[in-house]
C-alpha cells in the first residue's frame, strides 16, 4: 500500500473540521497519516480525542520530530496493527 498519497499536513489546519476531513480523505481499509508537525498547541491529543470518541483507530507516532496520528476505520473488517 502506498501512503504517500495518504499524508495531510495538519498544522495549518484546525482541529474543528478534523471529522469532515478525515471522513472526506479515508476510504474502509485504508489508513490517513495526519501530519502535526511541532504540537506547540496540543492539536494532536485534541485531534485524537476526537477521532477516538467517534469510532477511529488512532495511534500516535513521531517520525523525524515530528507528531503524526495514524488513523483508520474501526469495524470488525478494517484493523490497523
Amino acid at each position: 500500500m502506498d501512503l504517500q498519497n495518504n499524508i495531510i499536513n495538519f498544522e495549518s489546519l484546525n482541529d474543528k473540521n478534523t471529522l469532515e476531513l478525515v471522513q472526506d480523505r479515508l476510504k474502509p481499509g485504508e489508513t490517513l497519516i495526519l501530519d502535526i508537525g511541532n504540537n506547540y498547541f496540543h492539536q494532536a491529543d485534541k485531534v485524537y480525542d476526537i477521532l477516538s470518541k467517534n469510532g477511529y483507530y488512532v495511534r500516535k507516532t513521531l517520525v523525524n520530530g515530528r507528531n503524526q496520528l495514524l488513523v483508520a476505520f474501526e469495524d470488525g473488517k478494517h484493523k490497523m496493527y
